[in-house]
């Protein structure tokens, strides 16, 4: 069932300042409650797109503070149906249909910014009681879009062929959701060497050639192509360890590491986490607040280093903010839609958002990759393995 928003209806010549002093809201906040509900195609980034009719608001009497909504009327004490707190232990269920998902990416560094849009269908396969696993199928349903266009720089072509080449893509997850393996590795090195060999036909010259030897020498080590899933933003926003434990207080120290800066180790941020059930419809919402205790400071950050330099803190540690907010349905408690957003404190500032939106399934049951089944692929001889691989792509 969608959840019905309270709602301003834009007018002509309407801007997102004029409608945020109506609500005396700052227009940053209205930007980002927006953007936490609304879809993907719906989205606001530095103005009000030409298409876009409607902007979601807060409840009638909330106002809004570091993204979260705040009741105003200090005579009259906040409604007692908005939420509930949730505490127990939230428990994830496959669901039996595949789920598509809208992405978007946003990456800023300084004054740039950049979009990335693209959807993924997702098959969770049945659960087995004897196992401590599951099995998860992910495609790639959809064109990429980069700042809402195909890609048209010949390094964005070299990096959508990469990807295209993953999916689909089968995972091992626990029954919490945590990532723990690649399972189909096999078949996605077969399906990159006959990929690579189409690619450089059409892509000739030293830089292709070179980049897809980059890509490659990733993905033959399998673990090694597990910890660049991890860099992911989708695989660390998607799986992002909320099936766990809720108290009826913030957890405390919960320690999060997010890919904000693309050349070193993850970044590490201190979190506190919630659970709440929406009393109207039922939905749990996750919210989860931190701010950056990565010990390495922006020089270190900048050089790539991953570990602090014990022998100089003349540096202090760079500052950073994680904010994320889930919205799971009443029953298999899968996502329905996510906002997450990092940001660094560098020279030139880093941030980044990501949105994951489920949308409407419009894909062909036939046209989809998905395995029937899933065999899990146990190397027994790693050694022996990755010698025929290295032989094949030699």
């Amino acid at each position: 069932m969608k959840t019905i928003y309270r709602t301003h209806q834009i007018k002509n010549k309407e801007t997102l300042s004029t409608i945020a002093n109506t609500y005396n809201l700052e227009i940053e906040e209205l930007v980002s409650y927006h953007n936490e509900r609304a879809e993907i195609y719906e989205q606001i980034e530095k103005r009000i797109p030409y298409h876009l009719s409607t902007i979601i608001l807060p409840p009638e009497g909330y106002g809004l503070q570091n993204g979260k909504e705040v009741w105003l009327n200090k005579d009259i004490p906040e409604p007692n149906t908005l939420k509930n707190s949730f505490y127990g232990k939230l428990n994830f269920e496959n669901p039996e249909k595949d789920i598509t998902y809208a992405i978007l990416k946003t990456i800023v560094s300084g004054n740039k910014e950049n979009t990335i849009k693209y959807k993924l269908n997702i098959r969770f396969y049945p659960d087995n009681e004897l196992l401590a696993y599951n099995y998860i199928s992910i495609d790639l349903v959809s064109k990429v879009f980069i700042n809402d266009q195909e890609p048209n720089l010949v390094a964005d072509e070299l990096a959508t062929a990469c990807m295209e080449a993953l999916y689909p893509l089968v995972i091992k997850v626990d029954k919490n959701l945590t990532l723990l393996d690649i399972v189909n590795h096999d078949s996605i090195l077969k399906r990159w060497k006959k990929h690579k060999e189409k690619k450089l036909s059409y892509y000739s010259g030293p830089i292709a050639e070179q980049y897809f030897q980059l890509f490659e020498q990733t993905i033959l080590d399998q673990s090694l192509f597990f910890e660049y899933l991890q860099k992911d933003w989708f695989y660390k926003a998607f799986f992002n360890n909320i099936y766990c434990t809720y108290n009826d207080q913030f957890e405390l120290e919960n320690s999060i590491d997010y890919p904000i800066l693309p050349n070193t180790k993850n970044i590490q941020y201190t979190v506190d986490k919630k659970a709440t059930i929406l009393s109207k419809d039922n939905r749990i919402k996750i919210e989860i607040d931190g701010l950056c205790t990565d010990l390495r400071n922006k020089v270190e950050l900048e050089q790539g280093a991953h570990f602090p330099n014990t022998l100089d803190r003349k540096h202090t540690p760079v500052k950073g903010t994680y904010r994320g907010i889930y919205y799971l349905n009443t029953t298999q408690h899968t996502i329905q839609s996510m906002f997450l957003s990092c940001s660094l404190e560098m020279n030139q500032k880093k941030s980044g958002t990501i949105t994951i939106s489920e949308v409407e399934d419009d894909s062909d049951i036939q046209t989809k990759r998905h395995p029937k089944h899933i065999e899990d692929q146990v190397n027994d001889d790693t050694k022996k393995k990755k010698s025929i691989w290295k032989s094949l792509f030699s």
